[in-house]
């Protein structure tokens, strides 16, 4: 009688499995770069003195995490 529920009913918890799955790595990889960026922010401010240079690395901070995240996406999907 309910012998299709049975057998159908692991796909939705595979698909419900892996969609969470997938949404803790994405949290997981936001605090890592958070974590990241804002230590390495800590020591530019506190180690570098000109205006133009903090800016200009921390400039360069930022766009080396568009290209990890790009990277991680990648290898992701």
């Amino acid at each position: 009688m309910f012998f299709w529920f049975f057998r159908y009913s692991f796909l939705v918890f595979l698909i419900f499995s892996l969609i969470l799955d997938f949404e803790f790595f994405m949290v997981f990889l936001n605090f890592i770069f958070i974590h990241f960026f804002y230590g390495l922010q800590a020591i530019l401010k506190d180690y570098i003195h000109q205006i133009e240079i903090k800016f200009f690395l921390i400039f360069l901070i930022r766009l080396m995490f568009f290209f990890i995240l790009n990277i991680c996406i990648e290898l992701w999907l």
